[in-house]
C-alpha cells in the first residue's frame, strides 16, 4: 500500500525519473557552470518547499505537536509531494557544492564521496541489507526502540561505513558488485557492444 500510494498515486517516483532523464539530456549536473541560475533557483525553492512540507510531521515526531493517527496519515501524501521538491533541491545544492569543491581541488573526503557515487547502487543495496534485518520487526526490531536522534546516529554511522567501503574499492581499482552485475545483465546479449572502458562480456551459452 505504501509503494502504490506514495510511489505511484502521488506520481513522485515517475516524476523524479523523468526529471533525471531531462537533467541527464541537458547535462545539468555534469556541467553545473552552464546552469548556475537554474541550480540556484532549484536549490532555494526545492529545499524551502520540502522543509515546509515536512515541518508538521517533524513537529509531531518530536512531540512538539500532538497529532492523532488520522491527521498524520492525511499529511503523509502532501509530505511525499513536497519531498520530491526537496530532493530536487538537494541534488541542485550538491551540484553547486561539488562545483565549488572541484574548483578548489578534491581532498580525501571528496574523493571518498566520489567513489561512493560511482558505486551508488552497491551502496544503496548494502544499506538496505543492513537496515532491514536490524530495524524491522521481523529482524532484530531495533527500529521500535531507537529515538529520532539515535536513529540519525545509526544512519550516519552506516553511511560512513558505506563510504569507507567504496573508498577501499576505489583504491583497489574495483567496481561495486551491483554495478558489475548490472553491466553484465545489460550487455549479455550477442552483438551488444560493451560500455566504454569495459571488457566485453562473452555471450551466455545457449542464449
Amino acid at each position: 500500500m505504501v509503494v502504490v500510494g506514495q510511489g505511484l498515486l502521488s506520481m513522485s517516483v515517475p516524476v523524479a525519473i523523468l526529471l533525471g532523464f531531462l537533467a541527464a539530456r541537458s547535462r545539468i549536473l555534469e556541467e553545473p557552470g552552464r546552469h548556475l541560475g537554474l541550480l540556484r533557483g532549484a536549490a532555494a525553492v526545492g529545499i524551502s518547499v520540502g522543509w515546509l512540507g515536512g515541518l508538521p510531521l517533524a513537529l509531531a515526531q518530536t512531540g512538539v505537536w500532538e497529532m492523532d493517527e488520522a491527521r498524520a496519515v492525511m499529511l503523509t501524501f502532501p509530505h511525499v509531494v513536497t519531498g520530491l521538491f526537496c530532493g530536487v533541491g538537494y541534488v541542485a545544492l550538491i551540484a553547486l557544492v561539488a562545483r565549488r569543491v572541484q574548483a578548489r581541488g578534491t581532498g580525501p573526503l571528496a574523493g571518498a564521496v566520489a567513489a561512493t557515487g560511482k558505486r551508488s547502487l552497491s551502496a544503496y543495496l548494502a544499506q538496505s541489507v543492513v537496515c532491514a534485518p536490524v530495524l524491522a520487526a521481523w529482524g532484530l526490531g531495533l527500529g521500535a526502540h531507537l529515538t529520532s536522534w539515535t536513529m540519525a546516529l545509526f544512519a550516519t554511522g552506516l553511511w560512513l561505513a558505506t563510504v569507507a567501503g567504496c573508498a577501499a574499492l576505489e583504491r583497489a581499482g574495483r567496481r561495486g558488485p551491483a554495478e558489475v552485475l548490472l553491466r553484465r545483465l545489460a550487455y549479455r546479449g550477442p552483438g551488444r557492444p560493451a560500455a566504454s572502458g569495459d571488457r566485453p562480456v562473452p555471450p551466455v551459452p545457449g542464449a
